[in-house]
Formats: C-alpha cells, structure tokens, sequence
C-alpha cells in the first residue's frame, strides 16, 4: 500500500516537472542574491557599461516571458497567485536595472561628448544631443525607480492584508504579522488600517 502511495505520488511530482519544465519555471536568479546593499546589480569588473546594457535588457526579457508564463501557470492552477505577482515585481526590477544601466551609458557618451567638443572636434548639436540623451535617460531611470518603489509598497500592502485575514482565522502567527506591518511602516512611513 504504502508502495503505491509512493509510486502515484513519484509519477505525480515527474508531471508536474515536466508540466513546468525542467529549468524553466522553477529557477531562482543568483543574480538576486549579488545584488549590492542599495537593491542594484552590481556589473562584473569586466563587464562594459555596453554589456551590462545588453545584459538588462536581455534580463528584461526573460523576466517578462516568466511573468507571462506565470500568468498561464496560474490559469491551471499550478501556481499561486502570490508567485504570479512575485514575478512581476521582477519585471518591473528588471526595467529599473535596464533604466539605471542606460543613464551610466548615457552620462559616458555625453562626457565624451564633452571632451570631443572642448577638444573643437564636435559640434555645439552634437554635445546638445548628448546631454538630451543624457537627460532622457536620467528621466527615465526615475520614472523607473518610482514604479519599483510603488510595487515594492503594493506588494508589501497585499502582504500585510493576507497576513491579517490568516492571523485573523488562526494560520498565521503574531511575528509574522508583525514582519508584514513593519515592512509596511519601513516602505511607506505608515501603517495601513
């Protein structure tokens, strides 16, 4: 009996791998666990300010086909919801990489530009072109970090709400619903009520 058991369960766990599939929505990113203390990527010392672009962006991508992924896994009923939203919150991390890796690109060309054109090899447009680029780019990356800030404050405010519910019906403990309320006062300042 016990054996059976075993086997249904054993063909079950291989089903759902394969359902998954193998490598794909499973894995963890070890890029998280490098991050630097701020939350941002720090590039790899032979890594250029070009790669690293290229590297967000393609780290852009992957996270929005997980996220889509995700979404169909949890139409099936394979995955929570609460992973669902996890995975957007890298998408939205991802582009905020993509934002800040952009201005560093950004602010070389226009010091190059700088120089080109204190050296008279460039012209007024051309450093005027940069510094827009520059701007554009630094632009963005706020636009960037204001959207990751928001979804870090959603994210932990949907926390707080589902550690209330099951605190409230027995399943969750009082730490950890004091580990949701203070992130929530850590992230906004307040607590919700």
């Amino acid at each position: 009996m016990k054996l059976a058991l075993l086997l249904t369960f054993s063909v079950f766990a291989c089903g759902a791998i394969v359902a998954l599939g193998a490598g794909d929505a499973g894995d963890f990113e070890p890029t998280q666990m490098l991050d630097g203390p701020h939350g941002i990527a720090l590039p790899t010392p032979a890594e250029s300010p070009e790669e690293r672009v290229q590297r967000c962006q393609a780290a852009l991508a992957a996270a929005q086909k997980r996220a889509e992924e995700a979404e169909g896994l949890f139409n099936e009923g394979i995955l929570a919801r609460v992973e669902v939203e996890a995975r957007y919150m890298q998408v939205v991390k991802a582009g905020k990489e993509l934002a800040d890796a952009t201005v560093i690109v950004a602010a070389a060309r226009a010091d190059a530009a700088r120089k080109s054109f204190d050296a008279h090899e460039d012209t007024q447009a051309d450093l005027d072109a940069a510094n827009a680029g520059l701007k554009a780019a630094k632009d963005a990356a706020i636009a960037a970090s204001a959207a990751w800030e928001k979804s870090q404050l959603d994210a932990a405010s949907l926390d707080l709400q589902r550690k209330r519910k099951l605190y409230s019906e027995g399943v969750c403990s009082l730490r950890e619903l004091e580990i949701a309320e203070d992130r929530m006062v850590l992230l906004s300042g307040t607590l919700p009520k």
